[in-house]
This record gives structure tokens, sequence and C-alpha cells, in this order.
């Protein structure tokens, strides 16, 4: 979304200043090893110039990869720009001024008005999914809350725990194949060949499934839950059994009278082994989930995963026009409630349908989901010192690697320059480059191992550093009735000179009202997107009291509307003035107006009369 500057800010500040700071402290330690490794290159291109390239090789990486971690940090120590638009809406935001908006978040919505309609309907809060995937269901077994956490701390914890148990589980076949090797099952060469060539592959798996476990932790575009399976589990264990198995059978059968020399070659020259590399594995995957799941623990320690909500049904006989209902209510009541004045998201528009059924008459119906502008909460407060903690070391991983990878630069330049320039012609030089080649290939996994972790730890942290939680206001009112429409006349005396003629709608209104207060979830980044990902509904709350004010205001407009037409310009009441004073002048053409006969010359009239007829009755007499 684009930046979108107010005078009135939200009040949400750069959580990443911090590690920010550790991230370009990192990567300008890596920069100074690249700074170091170049000033060495002149000197080693005079001596051998196949060390020489291979070192330049080495220092250009460093340098690249030094000056993209610290740029990373730089960007995050930079200035966190947030707009007026932000966070992603939960759906299509229909408001007429915020289309803009609402076309570009359009990929990060998480949910549409149909199902936040039955969330708030049927109580139940569709963002709580079922895990997928046994090793999945495992996890959510092992930790029940870690269901009421965002996708992607349930990713996370997934994709280390899935991890560990890989690790054991591959830890589990290299003990069944070693026992198989030297029990002498596997036969007599497989003693000598195949468990080096099986560490190295099982090296290769690990490392393999560390680095994907380090692409699967992310929090941009998160919004379906991933699976986590382990068939290939139970395939590392039937391979552990029959590869060495079915090698043996074949080695043996190959290589036939000629075992005692491959057993005099296995032990004149030394042959790879992956008990160092797996113990380094093992140390990473321990600080790994040292760091991270305590982090995790204190998090669904946190979770609010309640689906409450507060409801108002009615029904009111009101003179008032059906459409009149849904305008006051958005452009009224909930106005309102705005948060700095931002506009509401609204998610269904109100569309009041009328169907006239007869000549004035008939029934009407609509409906209206609005969000009010989310405000940012103290909701999630994770440990400080963890999350440094978390940090620093991911950052101390990040120099090793770098180390690790320079050695390996100089061990590969060794390796190049033997190869190349010496020459491997006698035992001594054959013995010399396979030491060496042991020592690249320790070194290489090494700095995959320490990398992984690296990765690892850094994407766990900027997802602990950048969650961020609200609180909204989320209302639902369905709305149905009848309305029946008649005329009203006012001021139709004989003697009155204006009069007011009204239409009146009778309306009868049922009105249904669902209202939560709900807390979401949402996961910032640095640079142009910084929140404008899927943003969670990680609770909702009854607001009983809340509701209570919204009907309130709803029923006072509803009591104070005016059905008859009145005067109430000055000027207008001057000249009904003028025409009434008109009008008693010329009502009458006698010499005594009617106007001028009081009530008191009428009762005297009429006692004359009474007086004369008595006279007439004694004459008759």
């Amino acid at each position: 979304m684009a930046y979108d500057f107010g005078s009135q800010t939200l009040g949400i500040a750069n959580p990443f200043k911090k590690e920010g700071l550790f991230r370009a402290v990192g990567g300008g330690l890596v920069l100074a090893l690249a700074i170091y490794a170049v000033a060495g290159v002149p000197e080693l291109f005079a001596e051998n110039k196949v060390r020489g390239y291979t070192l330049l090789g080495v220092a250009f990486v460093l340098i690249v990869s030094g000056i993209k971690h610290c740029a990373v940090g730089i960007l995050q120590l930079m200035r966190f720009f947030v707009g007026r638009t932000v966070p992603t809406s939960l759906a299509y935001n229909h408001s007429v001024s915020e289309q803009d908006a609402a076309q570009a978040e359009q990929k990060s919505l998480l949910y549409s008005k149909e199902s936040l309609h039955a969330m708030l309907m049927g109580r139940r809060n569709t963002t709580f999914e079922e895990p997928r995937g046994w090793l999945a269901r495992l996890v959510h077994s092992v930790l029940p809350k870690l269901t009421f956490l965002p996708f992607p701390l349930r990713h996370l914890s997934q994709e280390i725990i899935a991890m560990a148990v890989t690790f054991l589980v591959a830890l589990l076949a290299f003990a069944i194949v070693y026992f198989l090797v030297s029990n002498g099952l596997a036969g007599e060469v497989a003693k000598v060949l195949v468990m080096p060539l099986l560490s190295i592959l099982l090296l290769v798996y690990l490392i393999a499934n560390w680095g994907s476990t380090a692409k699967g932790i992310h929090n941009e575009g998160n919004s379906q839950l991933a699976k986590a399976s382990s068939l290939s589990l139970g395939v590392i264990i039937g391979l552990a059994i029959v590869v060495p198995l079915g090698a043996g059978v074949f080695l043996d059968e190959l290589v036939g009278r000629d075992i005692d020399k491959v057993q005099a070659w296995a032990n004149t020259f030394p042959l790879f082994s992956a008990w160092a590399n797996l113990a380094l594995l093992l140390v990473c995957v321990i600080a790994v989930m040292a760091l991270i799941m305590p982090l995790l623990y204190k998090r669904m320690g946190q979770v609010t995963p309640k689906t409450e909500v507060s409801e108002f049904r009615a029904n009111m006989q009101e003179s008032v026009h059906p459409n009149e209902i849904f305008i006051n209510i958005e452009n009224i009541v909930l106005a309102n409630r705005r948060y700095r004045e931002v506009p509401n998201r609204i998610y269904a528009d109100f569309d009041p349908r009328l169907k006239e059924q007869a000549e004035g008459k008939g029934s009407f119906e609509g409906e209206l989901l609005i969000e009010t502008q989310p405000t940012l909460t103290d909701g999630v407060t994770l440990p400080e010192k963890k999350k440094m903690a978390l940090t620093a070391v991911a950052q101390v991983a990040v120099v090793a690697a770098a180390i690790l990878f320079y050695v390996g630069g100089l061990q590969l330049a060794e390796v190049l320059d033997l190869v190349i320039r010496q020459g491997v012609n006698t035992d001594a030089q054959v013995n010399t480059a396979i030491t060496m080649g042991n020592n690249l290939i320790w070194l290489v996994f090494a700095w995959l191992t320490v990398r992984g972790a690296a990765n690892v730890m850094n994407k766990a942290s900027h997802m602990f550093w950048g969650e961020m939680t609200f609180s909204s206001l989320l209302m639902f009112m369905k709305t149905e009735g009848t309305y029946t429409e008649s005329r009203v006349s006012t001021g139709m005396a004989i003697h009155d000179s204006t009069r007011s003629e009204n239409v009146v709608v009778r309306s009868s209104i049922t009105p249904w009202i669902i209202t939560s207060r709900i807390n979401t979830s949402i996961f910032a980044t640095s640079g142009m997107n910084n929140l404008e990902s899927p943003r969670f509904i990680m609770g909702m709350n009854k607001n009983d009291a809340e509701l209570g004010e919204i009907v309130t205001e709803i029923k006072a407009f509803l009591r104070g509307r005016e059905t008859i037409a009145s005067i109430t310009n000055e000027a207008d009441l001057a000249n009904a003035g003028t025409i009434h004073q008109v009008n008693q002048q010329t009502r009458s053409h006698n010499d005594t107006p009617q106007s001028k006969i009081t009530l008191e010359q009428e009762e005297d009239a009429a006692g004359f009369l009474r007086n004369n007829a008595d006279e007439d009755d004694e004459n008759k007499s």
C-alpha cells in the first residue's frame, strides 16, 4: 500500500531497531573479514596464482554477503513509514474513500465477508485450523496451545521440531547401519567402504533438510497452514536396513577375492568420518531449540482463544424510513467510534432492498458488516532479553559461518595447489590429498550447518520482533421488517390559513445486531510493505457495554425523528403572520365583524331573547 500521510499518526513505532543494530554489527564483522582476505590477495598472487585466485573468489563472496547482511540491518534502523491505511483489512474493503488501499491489499486478505459473518453468527474462529500431517498432529498434541497461534509461529514450531525429529531418526538409521556393518551382516567390503559413503549421504540429507527448515520459516503471505508430515522417515529406516545389505552383497560379488587389497588400501589411506559433523549439527539443533522454544512457550501462554460476541434482538414500531436506519448507523453511530478519524472498514456495504407489495405497503431487508480502525495494543509482551539473546547468537552464527567459509577457501586453495601444480603421483601425495580433502569436506559441512542455524535463528528472531497486535470493533447488523405509508395533514381548520401535508412511513423493524471486540495479530517486516501481510483474528470478546451504547444511540435517533413538517425559519414565520392578519381583515363584510363580537356580547344577546320570550307568555295568559 502507498504511504498515506496524515498529521494524526497511528502511533506505531519501529519494532526492529535493536534487531537492526545487531545485524548491522554482524554484517560489519563479515565485511571486515572480507577486507582482511582481500588485503592478502596481492601477496598470494606473487607467490602462487592458484591460491591467489581462490582467495580472491572467497573474498568476493564474503564482501557480497557482508554488505547484504549489513544493509538489512541498516534498513531496519531506518524510519518505519506507517500511513493511515495500515494494517491490512480482514476482507475486501468496500469503503468508497479507501479503494486504492483495498486494491493494493487484495493478495494479503485472509478472510471474506461470508467467513466473518459466519464467525460472528456461529461463535467460532476459522483461524484455528486443524493441523495437517501426522507430524504436525504430533507437535500440536505435545503443545496443545500451539493451535491458537498465528500461522507463521505454527510454521516455525513445526519446522524446527520436524528438523529435530528428522535428526533423531537419521541417527537411529545410522546406528542401524553401523550395527549391520560392524557385525559383518553386510559383508566384508561394506566394513571398509559402505560406512564412509553412507555417512556422507546422511550428512548431505541432514544438511539439505536443515536448509529447507530455514527456507520454510517466513511470515510473508502466510495465509494457509502448511502441512508437516514425514513420510520420508519410514523410507530412511527402511533404506538403513536394505541399502547396507544390498550394497554389501553387490560389493562382495564385485570385489571377490580382492578383498585383502581393498582392506589394505583402506588401512593405508584415511577415510572421511562424519561423527564430528554430526556432533556439530547436534549442537546447532540443541542451540536453536534452546533459544526459540522458550519464546514459543511464552507466546503460547498469552493466547486468548475466545469466541464470544454480544447480541441485540428486538422489534420496534417507529415512524421512520428503513433506509435512514442504515444511514444513521454507518454515518453517525459507527463514525463516532473511529480511531483518530480513520474511515471504518466496510466489508458488507448496506444495500437496503425495499419490496413493495401493494400501494404504500411492503417489506425491507438489509445487512451491514463494519470493522473500526484497528488500534495498536500490548497484547504480546515477549521477554526482550530472550529476543535479544536469540538475535545476538544468530549474528555470532553468521560471523562463525563466514570464518568457516574463509578457512574452507584456504583449504580449497591448498588442495587445488597440490593437484594442479605439484601433482599426485606417489602414495604419500595421495595420502596427503585425501587428508586435505577430508578436512575440506568437514569444513564445507560445518559451514553449511552453521549457516543454516544462522538463517533459522535470524528468521525466527525477526518474526518475534515483528509481531504486532491490534484491537477493533467488528459489527454485523441485519434488519428486516415491513412498512406502510400514510398521509398526515395538519392545519385543516376552517379559519387556518396554512397547513402541512406529510407522508409518514410507519415501519415495523426487527434488528439483529452482533458485535465483538476482536484481537488481531500481524507480522511486520522492513521496507515498503511493512504492515501489508495477512492479519489473523486471535480472539473474539464480549462488549455488552459498547453494544448498549450503540443501541441507545440508535433508539435516541429513532425517538427524535420528526414526522410533521413545520416552519422553523423566522422569515417564513413572519410571512405566515402577515397572511393571518390579512385573513382576519377580509373574513366578514358586516359593519360589526365577527371577530369583534365578544363572548359577553353573545351572552347578553342570548339573555335579551330569553326575557322577550317570558313577556310574550304572560300577555297570552
